[in-house]
Order: structure tokens, then sequence, then C-alpha cells
């Protein structure tokens, strides 16, 4: 018997009224106020600055993706060391040009780079024992020094690897991660021919993950840790497996779960973790969405000799970790995987950050924050790249006015009075926002030399209630709305522009940055007795946050659910769903019928009853 999934999830807040008072929510202290979303949108208030000469290296025919890399610096010389893996345009593949890595060395803090060319000496092809296909690529990789060694793992997959029989354990194809070592941190390196991990030989956990990739090794007072991430292929869900051994080399144990989507605690959809990085006694893992836009990114933590602890480890900074520049070197913000870096003797978190350049070239660039100051006091960061974001504050309320400082590029709206639900268009990679999103709200654009004052409704229309002429300049935008009872006044760098009736309305205040768009906002300033708000979220984000795909659930389009759509899970098959929210109470809404059946409920790992959705006739 179906399932049905639940449509919306509403976020409450204490049912109190809040006094009058101006809150601006471009204040560090503020930060926890937004909603921040590996889809939706991340407004951070990180500390990272670039340092001069980014890009350092950028993709190149064939090699047109170096998207991910690793930075060291070398313990005896001091010297930083760039591990880049190159990749042909879409993670393609060819026998004349697998993917491979390599290595730039400077010896003036990151000031200038030279090249070193591949990790690996030229020779015949290698073989790992019991595989009839020869090692093909390695592009990302990890590195260890200890006592004059170089200890390095590194993906790999054989020839006839494809995306089609990553995960097939039938297939003669293989991959996995592997075990190296030199005697410079340049190599060349040393390949073993045994494996650490190889994908043929994982039972799927939890069902779904087999393909064993982007790994980190790390050393610990009694064996090695590699951290290896791990897919679901169609479930589009990503894990982080730990493995352990006595040796660098092996043989490792096998792999087991430490961080995944279904989980009984708050995780993000849509992260991939690599590379992990330590200091002092943690290990730290930096995430990074793979939705069509991907600066939200997390950071795990946990004690490093309870790394291959489930239970041990925590979610430590929940986005507001990294920012985009509107620069051409970052056109894509963050893309690939995450940062990577260290911390040096002066206390600066050093990284080096994959993206994208505006002819989609990879761009290898770097930046540095104080390791101790995560966030800025004041100002927060927003963009939209490949797609649109829209971010929202937890709290809403009547505004009696609203004051806005930034600097926008391409199409940046303010917006107020957001009613509407949350939610992903799919539950799978390159997600963007659903288009029920984008109702709902009232909102001042700024695009080009325009601006406009917008409202759209629950169904879509678009109602224009002000526009006017933008002057172009370098400055920041001074922005206010102020109501008078029903009517208000808009004043642009201190010239009233506009006055008329203007509804208030009672939701949420958020932002909305177009496709390529940026915003850098050093004020948004809300006066008004604010609280906090309902959140609706739709079911995709149910599907997201369980990794579900659309394996065991159809997506359906009836006005028996609450905002038109939603989705039924497969007869007699095990189907999941789960919603992560911030709150005090929440609401479930579906409609019932007879063809669905029950399922039982869970609020932080506790059984809380089951639900049935099954009635004789069809019911919203």
């Amino acid at each position: 018997m179906s399932i049905l999934c639940m449509l919306t999830l509403a976020m409450l807040g204490q049912a109190t009224t809040g006094n009058v008072q101006m809150t601006d929510f471009a204040d560090g202290d503020q930060r926890e106020s937004w909603v921040r979303h590996p889809v939706w949108g991340d407004p951070s208030f990180d500390t990272f600055d670039r340092m001069p000469g980014n890009p350092v290296h950028r993709g190149s025919d064939p090699y047109n993706w170096p998207v991910n890399g690793f930075l060291f610096e070398d313990p005896p010389s001091g010297d930083w060391y760039l591990f880049v893996g190159n990749y042909l345009t879409g993670y393609g593949r060819s026998e004349d040009h697998p993917s491979m890595c390599t290595v730039y060395r400077s010896t003036d803090k990151g000031e200038s780079w030279e090249s070193l060319g591949s990790i690996f000496p030229e020779e015949e092809e290698h073989f790992f024992e019991g595989e009839v296909s020869p090692q093909f690529s390695y592009p990302d990789i990890s590195v260890v020094y200890e006592e004059g060694i170089y200890h390095l793992v590194y993906d790999w997959s054989t020839k006839n690897f494809t995306w089609e029989n990553a995960h097939d354990p039938l297939a003669d194809s293989n991959s996995g991660a592997a075990y190296a070592w030199a005697e410079r941190p340049e190599g060349p390196y040393q390949r073993t021919d045994v494996p650490v991990v190889t994908t043929r030989e994982v039972e799927a956990l939890e069902r779904k993950y087999r393909r064993m990739y982007a790994s980190s090794l790390i050393r610990r007072a009694n064996d090695w840790l590699v951290l290896t991430l791990t897919d679901s292929g169609p479930y589009f869900g990503w894990a982080l497996t730990a493995l352990t051994s006595d040796n660098p080399e092996g043989p490792y144990a096998e792999p087991h779960l430490v961080l995944h989507p279904e989980t009984d605690h708050y995780h993000p959809p849509l992260l991939e973790f690599f590379p992990a990085f330590t200091h002092g006694d943690h290990v730290y893992m930096p995430s990074t969405s793979v939705a069509i836009n991907r600066n939200y990114q997390g950071m795990f933590r946990v004690p490093i000799e309870e790394a291959h602890i489930p239970e041990a480890w925590e979610l430590v900074q929940r986005g507001s970790v990294w920012h985009a520049d509107p620069v051409e070197n970052e056109d894509h913000g963050l893309w690939g995987q995450t940062f990577s870096g260290f911390i040096d003797a002066e206390g600066n978190f050093n990284v080096m950050f994959p993206s994208r350049d505006s002819e989609g070239q990879g761009t290898i660039n770097l930046a540095r924050r104080p390791w101790a100051q995560p966030y800025r006091e004041k100002g927060l960061v927003a963009s939209g790249h490949r797609g649109a974001s829209l971010v929202r504050t937890k709290q809403g309320g009547v505004p009696e006015s609203i004051s806005v400082q930034l600097k926008p590029t391409g199409t940046v709206a303010i917006l107020w009075d957001m009613q509407g639900p949350m939610g992903a268009n799919a539950p799978r990679s390159d997600a963007t926002l659903h288009p029920r999103m984008l109702r709902e709200y009232r909102y001042l654009e700024l695009e080009g030399e325009a601006w406009r004052l917008m409202a759209v409704d629950a169904a879509g229309e678009y109602t224009t209630v002000g526009e006017g002429e933008l002057a172009q300049q370098d400055d920041p935008l001074a922005l206010s709305i102020a109501w008078d009872g029903p009517d208000a006044t808009l004043t642009i760098d201190g010239e009233a522009v506009w006055s008329g009736a203007l509804e208030a309305g009672d939701g949420a205040f958020g932002l909305y940055l177009g496709q390529n768009s940026h915003a850098e906002v050093t004020e948004f300033a809300v006066t008004g007795a604010l609280a906090p708000t309902p959140m609706p979220q739709l079911y995709t984000e149910a599907l997201l946050g369980a990794a579900q795909g659309f394996v065991a659930w159809d997506r359906v389009e009836d006005d028996a659910f609450r905002y038109g759509e939603g989705a039924v899970s497969h007869a007699n098959s095990p189907a999941e769903a789960k919603w992560n929210f911030d709150g005090t109470s929440f609401t479930l809404w579906a409609p019932t019928g007879p063809d669905f059946g029950a399922a039982t409920l869970y609020l932080n790992g506790e059984d809380i009853g089951t639900v049935d959705f099954h009635s004789e006739e069809m019911e919203n």
C-alpha cells in the first residue's frame, strides 16, 4: 500500500507578538536569524578575503575543469604545495586524456607558484591485483607527512568505468581509493598494488551507498584513518565513510558510514565531503552543496581519535561559511568540491577554492581568514550563479520601515511579507528553486538602471506598484521604505522617488538574487513588531532530506495537495521522508485517500506515533 508524501512542514516559533523595535538582519549577531539551505541559498557572514594573484590555475583544453584541489603546507620546508585535480569538461573521460593530478609549489606563502607536473611518474599502465583493466585516473588526493615520508590517498578507476556502471558490483569496471608514497611532497609517488577500497567489494551501505571516491588521509596516535566520500546514484544522497588500518598502505577495515542524510538528527541534503583537514585535536570536514549553486558550505568536526565513531561528529558551521565575489574567475561561485587548507603559525586559515569562470573553465584560487574569527561583525553576502537564490529570515511581522544598504550586481530584490512555501524543484543534484517559491511576497527589485515595486500573489499574478530609474554608481545604494498607514514612501540615496498605497503584510523578510547576481549587504534594518513566523516546506524537501530521489516516489499533480503537487510512494516499497527544520512545533499537511496507507512519524529519532493517510474518499 502506498504512502503519501506530506506536502508541507511549517516551522513555527513562539505564538507571541514582539514589541516594536529595530532589527538589523545584517548585524553579525543576527546571522542565526536567517534560514540557510543548500538549494535555496545562503546569506553568509564569513570573513574570507581573496589572496592576490587569483586564479592560480585556469583550465585549458583538454583539461578544462580543474575543479578540485588540496592545499598542503610542507612541515620540513614550510613551502606550500597545491595539488590540482584536472578533469575534462563535465567530468568527462578519454583514454587519451584520463583525469589526473598536477602539483604547484610556492616558496613565498602563496605569492608565486611553480608548476611541477604530474604527481605520478611516467610509466607503463598500473594494474591493481585482481583487475583486468588498468588504473586510469587519479584526480583527487590528500597528503600526510610523517618521518620523512609523504603518504597520499587518491581516486582511481579502471578504463571501462562509466557513470552508468559506477554502482554495479557485477560490472567489469571498478573504482575506489588507493595509497601511494614519496620522499618529496611533489613526488613522484609510488603506488601500491592493493587499493585501500574498491567499489566492487563494498556491500551497499544503507542499501544504496557504494561508489567510493574523494578520500582524506588522517594520521592518528595508533592507526591511520581514511575518510572517503560515497554516493548513491539515483537516490542523490552523499555520505562519508571511515576506514582504519594499522599501516598507511593497509589493509583497511571495511568502510562504515559516519555522516549521512538518513541519520535521526539534522543533516543538510546534497552535501559532498572532501577534503578534510586537522587542527589541534580535531578533524574538520568541509562539505559543499551540489545544487545548481554551490556556495552553501557546512563544516563538520570530530575529535581525531574518535573520527571513526558516527556519534562523535557534529555540525559546527551550518552555512555562513563561504561567500562568492563578483569577479570573472568566480563566475560560478564556489564550484566543484569545497575549499581545502590549513591553519598556519600566525592563526590564518589559508585555503584554495575551485570555481569556474565566465567561459565555464575551471579556476583554482586562494583565500584566507583568521581562524579564530569566522564571522563578520557587520554585513552579509548572497549570490546566485547558474540559478537564482532566495533567502528569508526566520522572523516576520508588520514593518513600519525597511532600510537597506547594499551593493547589487545583476538582479537583486528586497522581499517582505513572504508567505509562500520553500522547496527545491526536484530532489536531485543541480536542484534549484521550485517555481512555487517565487510567489506570495512583495518586493523592491533592482536591475540595471531601473527599480520596480512589485507584488506576486499565490496564483503567480504579478502587479507593478511603482517603477523608476536607478542611477548607476560604484558606491552602495541606500534604500528605505517607510509606511504611514496604508501608504508608503520609497527613498533611494536620500531622495524620495515614490509615494503611494503599498501593502506591508506580516510575513518574513528576505533577498532574491537572480542568475549571475550578487549583493553585499551592510544594512537590512526592519522596524516593527517582529516574531518567529511559520515557514512551509514543500514535499521535495522531505525527499531531499531522506536522500530518496524519485526512486521510491512518484511526483503527482493534484488539487488535493495543499500546493497542487506532491509525491506518492510505490506500493509495497520502503520509502522515507525527512524534513530538517528549526522551530518549537510543526504541522504536517497531506491529503487522504483510498489508495494511501500509513507511516511512522519520528521526531529527532523518537517514535511519536503513526500517521494514517487512508480514507474512503480523496480528501485534502
